[in-house]
């Protein structure tokens, strides 16, 4: 390194010299700021530890033998805060030499200071703090990559997630359209029917509160799915008790018919009723999710008799929902990744397998777990939320 390169670089560099002979020091100082612009001066080891604490050093260069505290007891103490700040040692002989040594010290400068033996020593060093600042720099862009990276996975996450909950919100449609098909056409039938039967003279008191009950019951249904379709997908971020119970029944009424056009059996066993402080669409969205990847996997396995069973448990120590169904089970060489994000069992373009990941999502949102096993006929999720 030529000369000029090496003032050049030492000017950026900021220097803590200790020294407690005033004279010393100043003569010293004259080599030092030939080299160096940003010099801070300590007159014994206390101050010079005190100074390091305080600020942000590239450089020590330090006299051994001080008053209060010496170099070597400064410099073992300052090991312990930093391993890889460079220190250069100032000392009249070489008896220290092994002591400085063990001590990581990365130059040896032998009284009095000559401008000849200080360039020589202070090249090296200032290849080693290039050596950092490019380690640094490496550091930082190797640290920006990754926040970038993070970044454009996360934008990337949402948009699946969107995409997800735009694909649920079609399926819904689609379910609740069917369960609106039967009643509105049982609807139409009395409503035709009532025509003939006033021609035969059957109608009455009786036949008229038989008809509007009939009609009164099918419109019902059909309220009951409208609200629960749009309470399902209403915004809301405000957390609230509800009851497993009311919250697995609410799902039940929206999946009802096209689980029954799916012919798939779903029994609900209630071991123990508990209420869960949350968003309660939310946790609608976990039933939901796992119970139609079930009802995915009962069609492309060919399961003729198809069954789920939602169970739930509490004791003083966990709040325990469990949804197990006969649809075959996961592959083995996915089951360890079933809740990342993309990891799928379904056929190329029938899922995106971002359902369990967003359920997996939620649960830890609010401090539970979710596993999942294969069981002799299927799979078996077990959510576990931790009891008040």
């Amino acid at each position: 390194m030529e000369l000029e390169d090496l003032v050049e670089f030492s000017q950026t560099v900021r220097v803590l010299y200790v020294e407690d002979n005033s004279d010393l020091r100043e003569d010293t100082l004259g080599i030092f700021s030939i080299f160096f612009n940003k010099i801070d001066t300590a007159t014994d080891g206390i101050d010079g530890l005190n100074q390091f604490m305080d600020n942000k050093y590239d450089l020590i260069i330090t006299g051994i033998d001080m008053p209060n505290m010496d170099g070597l007891e400064m410099i073992t103490k300052i090991r312990k805060i930093s391993k890889h700040i460079t220190i250069l040692i100032i000392s009249a002989d070489t008896k220290h030499f092994i002591d400085v040594i063990k001590l990581g010290v990365d130059g040896y400068i032998l009284k009095p200071v000559e401008i000849k033996q200080f360039t020589s020593v202070l090249q090296k060093v200032i290849e080693k703090l290039q050596d950092k600042e490019e380690l640094y720099q490496y550091r930082n862009h190797l640290e920006k990559k990754v926040e970038d990276e993070i970044f454009k996975r996360r934008a990337s996450e949402k948009v699946l997630i969107q995409q997800s909950k735009l694909a649920a919100m079609g399926e819904m449609i689609d379910a609740v359209a069917h369960q609106w098909k039967q009643p509105i056409n049982i609807i139409k039938i009395h409503t035709d029917m009532i025509g003939y039967d006033f021609e035969d003279g059957n109608i009455n008191k009786a036949y008229i509160n038989k008809f509007q009950t009939k009609v009164f019951n099918q419109v019902n249904h059909i309220t009951n799915t409208l609200n629960e379709f749009r309470s399902f997908f209403r915004p809301n971020k405000e957390t609230h008790p509800f009851n497993i119970k009311d919250s697995i029944d609410s799902i039940l009424v929206l999946i009802h018919d096209d689980f029954i056009k799916n012919k798939i059996e779903i029994e609900v066993n209630i071991k123990s009723d508990f209420i869960i402080d949350g968003i309660e669409n939310e946790f609608k969205h976990i039933i939901l999710n796992i119970a139609n990847n079930s009802k995915d996997a009962f069609n492309e396995n060919n399961i003729k008799h198809k069954k789920i069973i939602i169970t739930t448990n509490s004791d003083n120590i966990s709040k325990q929902l469990e949804i197990q169904d006969n649809a075959g089970g996961i592959p083995e060489y996915i089951i360890d990744d079933i809740f990342k994000a993309n990891v799928t069992s379904k056929a190329e373009g029938k899922g995106t397998g971002i359902g369990l990941y967003m359920t997996k999502q939620i649960i830890e949102k609010y401090n539970g777990t979710i596993e999942v096993k294969n069981i002799k006929d299927g799979a078996i999720f077990t959510i576990n939320f931790k009891s008040q």
